[in-house]
């Protein structure tokens, strides 16, 4: 239960820098080169991501990737 929180919590935190920046999911999916919906599931916490997606997340913000995890 603990992990769902922390997911839920990592999520939100791309999501508002997503939006923050002004990028649709479609433009960060292909700036990461994922696939949409799996970045729609990491968004919504229901996706566990690995360290190599978080990184590419995080590039695709054009951040460092300990500032996804300030609130958690």
């Amino acid at each position: 239960m603990k992990y769902k929180y922390a997911y839920g919590r990592l999520g939100k935190e791309i999501l508002r820098l997503r939006k923050e920046r002004k990028l649709s999911q479609d433009v960060l999916a292909v700036n990461c080169n994922m696939d949409r919906s799996y970045l729609a599931e990491v968004e919504e916490g229901k996706a566990n991501p690995s360290l190599k997606v978080l990184c590419k997340i995080a590039r695709g913000l054009n951040i460092q990737i300990d500032q996804l995890f300030v609130d958690i």
